[in-house]
């Protein structure tokens, strides 16, 4: 095994101060109610279309005229915002650097458009992985294993040699549907016990940990 794919918000990188600020920015113009943090927390993962129906209660139906006005909010704050408070948890840079020694292929697989996606990979993960896959038209998002798939192909991988790691549903999913070793992570978006519902093959509290799981598999 030699490849893992990474989700990027809720396991590489600490987004939701930013994406809360930018949903409630969004709500607000609209008219309406704002959401907590908790709230927000637990709607991300699947992407800002299922992010903004959640977190809107379903106020407007999606794709007419005012669904769209605060999905165009949102996005546009979010991506003059998109890196205010955004940072590393604790532990992946020093994970990124092991894996990089190690000789491991890494992507990242976020459901976030690719132009974020992207954005956001070379800031902050430039030096160590070098494929990002985000969300395109044409290209269906996690669970699907559409991205995963793509991001393989990129990396001259096969599934069965890669990890998929994540820290909500749509990451175990998508390691399975596409076939890779699944790793759940608590430290994101999601706790244990949701994790656990998944059944993904291993979960992990700490970055760090990734390492005892790879080193013992090679």
């Amino acid at each position: 095994m030699d490849t893992i794919l990474f989700d990027m918000d809720g396991t590489l990188l600490d987004t939701l101060e930013d994406l809360h600020v930018s949903v409630n920015y969004a709500l607000e113009r609209s008219g309406l109610p704002c959401v907590t943090f908790d709230e927000t927390r637990e709607a991300a993962g699947y992407g800002s279309i299922v992010l903004i129906e959640l977190l809107t209660k379903h106020a407007f139906v999606t794709g007419s005229p005012e669904f769209q006005r605060v999905f165009d909010d949102f996005n546009g704050h979010y991506k003059e915002h998109c890196n205010d408070v955004t940072h590393p948890y604790p532990g992946v840079m020093e994970l990124l650097a092991a894996l990089k020694e190690r000789g491991l292929k890494m992507a990242i697989v976020s459901n976030k458009v690719q132009p974020e996606t992207e954005a956001l990979r070379e800031l902050w993960f430039a030096d160590f992985i070098p494929v990002a896959v985000g969300r395109v038209d044409g290209i269906a998002p996690k669970p699907d294993p559409a991205m995963a798939n793509k991001a393989l192909e990129l990396l001259g991988s096969q599934p069965q040699d890669a990890w998929f790691v994540g820290d909500s549903q749509p990451d175990v999913r998508t390691g399975k549907n596409a076939g890779c070793t699944s790793v759940g992570c608590t430290w994101g978006f999601r706790d244990y016990a949701t994790l656990e519902e998944e059944r993904p093959d291993f979960i992990i509290d700490d970055p760090l940990e990734l390492l005892d799981i790879i080193d013992a598999a090679r």
